[in-house]
């Protein structure tokens, strides 16, 4: 069994989760490499009791028709919630890589297509791909996105049946070989195979959230189809298991979660050869996601120089991963007390990811898309939220840094002290000369004069929080 360091479980935490406390770390590290992995990836046997019962008592989406109950606003706060408080990190965060892989967005899409959608993610998300994309493809919000419910026969929409080869599964060309993948011809018959394709809610069924999918027999193309050169009458399932088994959608497959939890791949040897490895998962295992990113997590390639850090924090990772690992608290209040409760999705859109509202059919684009002039310095404008957030309520709906659990994390001098919250929000390895200005920093009082470094209450309640939000104005603090 391969062991597992702090640094290398702190790693995994981010990546395959959306970080963690330095107690949840050392529990992580102490399973080593594969047990680590199995257990975040086996996530159905973790207990979530805490997060249902806080979920029902904070949310009532028991009448989707009710706006002031079900909106937007809502959505997001419903997931934010879910992210910071869950126990099983890796469902949240795959759930967040399909949101961003299958982009639809409430800019067009009713609130309640988008959070069943959002469901429908969660509870397939280590599924064989090709159960996925049936699911997805079959799903309100994308029929309606890509206009599946106007795609009649006789008058064939093209939009899903590009976008299903474009971004969805294969790619334009193919990311190792570099062949053409697809042609017009494709889409034009693949647009076909879907016709028909509509959603609607069981009469009878009490539950507002289900929906069923036909194919309504007046509206489908029944004629024969020539795809990828071979011909049948094909519908939309057929045409799911056809793409979801060939070698360029599981090479695709791969380089997309590559990309989003390891490392930015390149167009080398090398990283081609990595890829064909991973697609040989997927291929060898039924397409399962599950054995796809098991392969992944539990690789030297994800351990490896290379990957750590190689990656810069999303706005939701930013947050929720600054929440996760100080400690601190988000209440989301009740359905009668919300004030303060939306502030983490304010922030998220204030950096520029709003949760179910992506740009557009391909997603939010990652890393360095992310940091500009001036969502650098709101990023800034966040450790300093976080860092100066009190209340001497912590049942209060809002975000709460506590001054007890910061008292936790503090040393009995600054250089413990500073090494000990760079471990905490990283770990961070950063020069001597940023670690001599951060103990200066703590030792002096707000003329810069040194007085000494006290653990008293006074100088974490100042001191402390700002040597937090320093920290979090690091460029180092912008990597994942």
């Amino acid at each position: 069994m391969a062991s597992l360091s702090y640094d290398e479980a702190a790693h995994l935490l981010r990546r395959a989760g959306l970080g963690g406390s330095p107690e949840e770390i050392d529990e992580l590290a102490l399973r080593g490499r594969e047990a680590a992995v199995d257990f975040l990836i086996n996530y159905q046997q973790t207990d979530n009791t805490e997060l249902n019962d806080l979920l029902r008592s904070s949310f009532d989406f028991s009448n989707p028709t009710e706006f002031t109950k079900f909106n937007r606003g809502e959505l997001e706060r419903w997931w934010f919630t879910r992210m910071t408080h869950t126990r099983r990190p890796f469902e949240e965060k795959m759930t967040l890589f399909w949101h961003n892989h299958f982009a639809t967005a409430a800019s067009k899409v009713d609130d309640i297509f988008m959070y069943v959608q959002n469901l429908t993610l969660r509870s397939h998300a280590l599924d064989k791909f090709d159960d996925l994309l049936l699911r997805v493809a079959q799903d309100p919000a994308m029929l309606i996105w890509l206009d599946g419910v106007t795609n009649v026969a006789g008058k064939p929409n093209e939009n899903f049946a590009r976008e299903l080869q474009e971004l969805f599964t294969m790619g334009i060309r193919d990311v190792v070989t570099g062949e053409l993948n697809y042609t017009e011809k494709d889409v034009q018959e693949i647009a076909r195979a879907f016709t028909g394709s509509k959603f609607f809610h069981p009469r009878l069924d009490p539950n507002p959230y289900s929906f069923g999918f036909i194919e309504n027999p007046p509206e489908h193309d029944n004629g024969t189809k020539m795809v990828y050169g071979k011909e049948s009458n094909y519908n939309g399932a057929d045409i799911i298991g056809i793409v979801s088994g060939r070698p360029a959608t599981a090479r695709y497959v791969t380089w997309k979660l590559f990309n989003f939890f390891v490392y930015p791949l390149t167009d080398s040897a090398a990283d081609k050869n990595t890829i064909e490895k991973f697609a040989g998962v997927y291929l060898n295992n039924n397409h399962s996601i599950k054995e796809l990113v098991r392969a992944i997590f539990t690789s030297d390639e994800f351990f490896s120089d290379r990957a750590r850090f190689a990656l810069v924090k999303s706005p939701v990772e930013l947050i929720v991963g600054a929440i996760r690992a100080l400690g601190a608290r988000y209440n989301p209040g009740t359905s009668g007390n919300q004030e303060n409760a939306n502030i983490l999705a304010a922030v998220s859109i204030f950096l520029g990811q709003e949760l179910f509202n992506p740009p557009d059919v391909a997603g939010w684009r990652l890393n360095l898309s992310w940091i500009n002039t001036s969502t650098l310095l709101n990023r800034f404008t966040f450790g300093d939220l976080l860092a100066i957030n009190r209340t001497q309520n912590l049942e209060a709906p809002g975000l709460w840094l506590s001054h007890e659990r910061l008292k936790s994390l503090t040393k009995k001098n600054s250089k413990k002290t500073v090494k000990k919250f760079l471990s905490v929000l990283g770990p961070l390895d950063v020069s001597s000369a940023t670690t001599r200005t951060f103990r200066t920093y703590l030792e002096s009082d707000d003329r810069g004069n040194a007085i000494g470094f006290t653990r008293d209450d006074p100088t974490i309640d100042k001191k402390v929080r700002g040597l937090v939000h320093l920290i979090m104005c690091l460029s180092e603090y912008q990597l994942n």
